[in-house]
């Protein structure tokens, strides 16, 4: 348990650029100038209301994947119980412990609040359990260099019910039989099962089909469209040289032609 508290706290107090985001969303809502968010920081933002700063840092403090693949090997050494997981919070509260920004060429420290805390602590999904025969798919079929990784996708909530995890059995054991795999792949599935929840293999089937048909007829929203509009604009972007937003949807496109192409070869296999 020691060395995931370490592990915890490193991850907590290690330096962050302030991202623009975060400065916008700060001067706004607290109703700054720029040259006064530094001295906001450094105590003004202890009466800020909970539930505001974790509205303000909440996209810093939000592990993604690769933040989970990291804690892998703890959560399979270590038993995290929901009592467990909040003492641990607890804990890390009582410390005291300093948040260090990077913020126009220079270093900001703020007293860590309670809220970020916990939603890092909650987010890394210490408490969850890949189930066993999920566990030995990926370890028979996955690299070991991505297993790691693939644990940590498969301990996405978008797993979690029966059907789902017959699409991702299917799919683990479709891999040792093709060498098919790759990481990206495995990221774009998990997505789509966020976003369109398929009831079973059959039903997944039929959604990557209207995906793909959806792709090819240029209209509608897809997976991660959201995202990219964020980024690039709704238009795609406004550089003729290079679309970004464009290149990204070919990528979904051909990542959603390969599983496609997977899922009718893997219950292919599955039927025979």
């Amino acid at each position: 348990m020691k060395q995931l508290r370490d592990k915890l706290i490193a991850d907590l107090t290690r330096t962050r650029p302030l991202t623009e985001q975060v400065v916008r969303t700060l001067m706004d809502r607290c109703e700054l100038l720029s040259d006064q968010v530094r001295g906001f920081l450094d105590g003004g933002i202890g009466d800020v209301d909970e539930a505001l700063v974790d509205t303000i840092f909440s996209p810093m403090y939000t592990p993604d994947w690769r933040d989970r693949a990291r804690y892998v090997e703890d959560r399979e050494r270590v038993t995290i119980t929901p009592a467990v997981l909040t003492a641990i919070i607890d804990d890390l509260a009582a410390q005291g412990l300093d948040a260090t920004y990077l913020y126009e060429d220079d270093e900001v420290h703020m007293a860590l609040p309670e809220v970020m805390i916990d939603r890092w602590v909650r987010r890394l999904n210490l408490e969850v359990k890949v189930p066993e025969r999920v566990r030995q798919a990926v370890e028979a079929t996955i690299p070991s260099d991505d297993q790691a990784a693939v644990k940590a996708l498969t301990g996405h909530p978008a797993w979690r019910t029966r059907g789902r995890e017959e699409i991702l059995i299917a799919f683990l054991t479709g891999f040792s039989r093709t060498g098919r795999f790759h990481l990206e792949k495995f990221e774009y599935l998990t997505g789509l099962m966020h976003t369109y929840h398929p009831a079973d293999v059959n039903d997944f089937g039929r959604q990557v089909e209207a995906l793909i048909q959806s792709y090819h007829e240029e209209s509608g929203d897809h997976f991660f469209d959201a995202h990219l509009k964020e980024l690039y604009g709704p238009d795609g972007g406004t550089t003729p040289v290079q679309d970004h937003y464009g290149q990204d949807r070919q990528r979904q496109l051909s990542l959603a032609t390969q599983i496609q192409q997977d899922l009718a070869e893997f219950t292919s296999a599955l039927a025979s």
